[in-house]
């Protein structure tokens, strides 16, 4: 986890489990959300909503982490979750996950096990735990890659597009949970919104995005 600077309004990381007021937001995920430091997506919410922010994302992080060890580290979203009485969770997860069996035989699998038909799985879980605390959730689903030159996650957009549609499908059951498509905002064919490895975003992604998921939180309540 990283310590943020930019204060009052965001916070570090580190004291996740303790919510600095009643209208606080915790960030976790990946690296999606942990991209550009004081520039990144819980940054830009914080900013644009005038509300205390906690990034507990890290980049590298999967849903479910089988070391032990990088789990401890903030390796693993799941664990990021550390409880407490937050009124917002925006959260992202599931591409290092999926990636290594993206275009294999095994990829569905890997896929529905993060969220399946049936809209179960470890991310659905994770986010009915975070329910269960009284938080509202919002989802951030993953955007398309640069159409510039392929990537090590070309292969897994299709997988992206099915979870994406099963996210939304999940949000519609449940009015405290918000999706948002990241791809609504984020033009493939502008390669100003990636970064050099045209993975992840720009800051200027993050602050479109950013802005984004705090309308979203806005219109929501």
């Amino acid at each position: 986890m990283r310590l943020l600077t930019l204060l009052p309004l965001i916070l570090t990381a580190c004291v996740a489990a303790t919510p600095p007021s009643d209208r606080a937001i915790l960030a976790i995920g990946d690296s999606i959300m942990a991209w550009n430091g004081n520039q990144g997506i819980p940054e830009v919410v914080g900013q644009t909503l005038n509300r205390p922010v906690v990034d507990g994302a890290q980049s590298a992080a999967h849903v479910t982490n089988p070391n032990g060890a990088a789990a401890a580290l903030g390796f693993d979203i799941t664990r990021q979750w550390r409880g407490g009485d937050w009124d917002w969770v925006i959260l992202t997860g599931g591409g290092n996950d999926i990636r290594p069996t993206c275009a294999t035989p095994a990829a569905a699998a890997t896929r529905d096990g993060l969220i399946g038909p049936r809209l179960t799985g470890d991310i659905p879980n994770l986010i009915a735990t975070i329910r269960a605390s009284g938080a509202k959730v919002l989802f951030v689903g993953y955007y398309d890659g640069a159409e510039a030159a392929a990537t090590g996650f070309t292969p897994c957009q299709p997988e992206f597009d099915i979870m994406n549609r099963r996210f939304a499908e999940l949000a519609a059951r449940d009015p405290g949970l918000v999706f948002l498509d990241a791809g609504d905002v984020i033009d493939a064919s502008d390669r100003s919104l990636y970064a050099r490895d045209l993975i992840h975003p720009s800051p200027r992604a993050s602050a479109l995005i950013g802005r984004a998921v705090a309308r979203a939180i806005q219109a929501a309540e």
